[in-house]
């Protein structure tokens, strides 16, 4: 038994939807997914949301999501990155199933515990599910708590490292990063979850 159980959130438990985005953005920036489109994924089962709790009385002391994208989400995930590396076509072109590891986010103090290794287990097992396919943006930046290893070492294999993949987003959106502000410089390493999926 850990000391930080983890519960999948549901369409009706908006309070907790709301902090564990707002845990979300204190790590990785703000304009990540709003509450209310968080919820309407929850309720046609698209998002796989997670929080972990410590203490009594519980406090959320880690977030993470995982979710299948529709043709929009899909552009959103290909349009910074190079042409050719992903296939253009939306997956509802082929009947594809994308899904993206969206977001891994730990509390400081909590950091090196293994809730990031239990985070990722179940929203890879979830992915693997529900996709033919998946994706991974790993944020590489030089502070503690990167995920691309604890991604490599459940089965995300790397892609490219996509220079400067946020830079429209937080230019043009609302979206900002937490070392750069706006607009982000950093890069990103897209993985791919190996193998057949479903």
């Amino acid at each position: 038994m850990t000391d930080w159980p983890i519960a999948a959130l549901g369409p009706r438990d908006r309070q907790a939807v709301a902090e564990a985005i707002g845990l979300t953005e204190a790590a990785l920036g703000h304009g990540t997914l709003t509450v209310e489109r968080a919820l309407e994924c929850l309720h046609d089962r698209s998002l796989l949301l997670l929080a972990a709790y410590a203490g009594k009385p519980g406090v959320m002391v880690g977030a993470a999501a995982a979710r299948v994208l529709d043709d929009g989400g899909y552009r959103d995930l290909v349009a910074p990155m190079p042409r050719g590396l992903l296939p253009a076509a939306p997956p509802s072109a082929d009947g594809r199933r994308v899904g993206q590891l969206n977001t891994l986010s730990v509390a400081a103090p909590m950091r090196g515990r293994g809730l990031g290794g239990a985070f990722a287990s179940r929203l890879t097992a979830w992915l693997r599910e529900q996709c033919t396919e998946a994706y991974a943006l790993a944020w590489l930046h030089d502070r503690p708590g990167r995920s691309d290893g604890l991604l490599k070492a459940h089965g995300w294999r790397p892609v490219a490292v996509l220079d400067e993949y946020w830079l429209g987003a937080t230019t043009a959106g609302d979206r900002s990063c937490p070392v750069c502000g706006r607009p982000c410089h950093c890069s990103g390493l897209l993985l791919r979850m190996p193998g057949r999926l479903l």
